[in-house]
């Protein structure tokens, strides 16, 4: 199915002429009942009867009749909000950052963005990573910038990696690992930490610590 034949049956189904409806679309009529035609083998039955010159629709076209409606409305708002994004007009932009993430980050990135794109209005939403990759899927955001690691990034979502960060442990300059370069998980078993709320390599570790035995 092609969205020119949704077209001309929808023409056709508002005319009830076939002569009308082709007139209506910028085509030959021979050209619109050739496009229904295929319509009407690809859906099993006929759209239309045609009786003496009458033309109505069958149930099969009445049954078919919103659904198509509703396909030719979808794509048109997609078309407009495919132009909107293209042109980047007046519209909003949906971000989500981390709540853990400093915004040495990404101050400079919003700062050019608005320069860029001026008219562009950008909402900003904070939260823990596991909310915004939650508001991602569920289309509440367009953007969000956020960490999980160890969890498989879903095939919907479409990643780029902005920056790294480096694990390091703080201890007093009196601890025994206070002189090490690299310590391993190992020295840290039977260690007191502090743990950060909503820190998205907190899960991440206490798997890391468990496999290995270490509390």
């Amino acid at each position: 199915m092609e969205m020119h034949q949704v077209r001309y049956f929808l023409a056709a189904a508002d005319e009830l002429n076939f002569s009308k409806a082709a007139t209506k679309c910028n085509v030959s009529p021979p050209s619109l009942l050739r496009a229904i035609k295929l319509l009407e083998l690809e859906f099993g039955g006929q759209l239309f009867n045609r009786e003496r010159g009458r033309t109505h629709l069958t149930e099969l076209g009445r049954i078919a009749l919103p659904h198509l409606e509703e396909i030719l409305r979808q794509s048109l708002d997609v078309k407009s909000k495919a132009r909107d994004f293209a042109g980047l007009g007046a519209s909003t932009l949906r971000l989500g950052i981390m709540c853990t993430i400093g915004p040495a980050h990404f101050v400079d990135l919003i700062e050019k963005f608005h320069k860029q794109y001026p008219k562009v209005n950008l909402e900003i939403l904070d939260g823990d990573a596991t909310r915004l990759q939650s508001s991602l899927l569920a289309g509440e955001l367009e953007v969000a910038i956020y960490a999980l690691p160890g969890v498989p990034v879903s095939e919907r979502i479409h990643t780029l990696e902005l920056f790294r960060e480096q694990m390091v442990i703080t201890v007093h300059p009196k601890h025994e690992l206070a002189n090490k370069k690299t310590i391993d998980a190992a020295s840290l078993h039977g260690e007191a930490y502090l743990d950060r709320i909503h820190c998205e390599f907190g899960s991440y570790a206490g798997q890391q610590f468990a496999e290995r035995g270490i509390v």
